[in-house]
């Protein structure tokens, strides 16, 4: 069982709220955590953070993540423009990173990796959500899982591959599995 790491307080707000949301929902209606990827200049937490804060942002989720920080931009009951037809029901966590990248270099992020298979544990046992991964058919038959904007856009249409074909959903999950049973 991996050790619960130092990285599992709260999330900082310096950021709070995200300036676009869809209204609001109940905590029950959560059925996914869907995983993004910056796909930004603004390759740190911080960034992606401040630039949801900013009127001029044409997206939004929950938590945003690196290596380093750990950034809470809306309430779990606030409804994200994350990916469309699951931002009602989905938790969304944007990763540093980009679609791009190698398995390698997804795996050379093992602090942000760590630090989001913990969010993932913590959110996935919050909501009732099993550690699974849910392709685009679970999504569109509502099995509850851990998902991507990929397999969001397969199910629900769009245009989003993040966070790309080469992200280690294997490891993230073995990692939020070993978490969640400290938890």
């Amino acid at each position: 069982m991996a050790k619960v790491p130092a990285f599992s307080k709260t999330c900082d707000r310096t950021y709070y709220p995200a300036y676009r949301t869809s209204g609001t929902r109940p905590e029950s209606a959560i059925e996914w955590i869907v995983l993004h990827d910056t796909e930004s200049p603004a390759d740190s937490a911080d960034g992606v953070a401040a630039y949801f804060h900013s009127r001029s942002a044409q997206g939004s989720a929950h938590l945003v993540i690196d290596g380093d920080d750990c950034h809470r931009v809306l309430n779990n009951t606030d409804i994200p423009w994350g990916a469309p037809g699951a931002n009602t029901r989905g938790f969304h966590i944007e990763m540093v990173g980009r679609a791009s990248w190698t398995r390698k270099q997804w795996l050379a992020q093992d602090d942000e990796l760590n630090r989001v298979a913990y969010k993932v544990a913590l959110h996935a046992k919050r909501f009732h959500i099993p550690l699974v991964f849910r392709k685009a058919y679970g999504l569109r038959h509502s099995y509850k899982g851990i998902t991507t904007h990929a397999e969001c856009t397969k199910a629900f249409g769009g245009s989003h591959t993040d966070p790309g074909s080469n992200f280690p959903m294997d490891v993230l999950l073995e990692k939020a599995k070993d978490f969640s049973a400290g938890l």
